[in-house]
């Protein structure tokens, strides 16, 4: 499996596994199983050692980050995907990547004045401070890059 799906070396014997997994669980899958090939995925996946960065070994994250982008891929309305009547331009999708969630909610809820950078984790004075939504830190989103027509041609509609 690890081999043909995910172009990971092939796993002819037990010791081979020694750099993703614990040396102790592949000597229990060495007195259970004849050859590497035989040990099911899901064991073998969640036996692996975690890749730098990530909760998961090589089998599983290669799994992952191929499901995710298939799913990317095959789906016509992915903000990301080009060429689509929907396609944002290069300038939109900068601003969006650039949108943070304190930002989402600083816009839209009134009974907040400081939110963290990132809300979803506890606060921290030093790693995650309260910042008032009004100072300028976290980044807003320019509406102007959805406008239709120049923001030039605006003037005289108005004057």
């Amino acid at each position: 499996m690890r081999t043909k799906f995910c172009g990971l070396p092939a796993s002819n014997l037990f010791q081979s596994l020694s750099g993703d997994m614990p040396n102790s669980t592949i000597h229990r899958y060495s007195t259970i199983y004849d050859s590497p090939e035989d040990v099911d995925l899901w064991s073998g996946g969640i036996s692996e050692k975690p890749l730098p960065g990530s909760m998961a070994g090589p089998v599983f994250s290669c799994i992952l980050a191929t499901q995710f982008s298939y799913a990317r891929r095959g789906d016509r309305f992915w903000y990301e995907l080009p060429n689509q009547p929907s396609s944002f331009t290069p300038d939109q999708l900068h601003e969006i990547r650039k949108t943070r969630l304190a930002r989402v909610l600083c816009d839209n809820t009134d009974l907040i004045d400081t939110i963290q950078l990132w809300p979803i984790v506890l606060p921290d004075h030093e790693i995650n401070p309260r910042v008032p939504c009004r100072s300028g830190i976290i980044p807003s989103l320019n509406l102007n890059k959805w406008a239709d027509f120049p923001t030039t041609s605006l003037k005289h509609l108005f004057s």
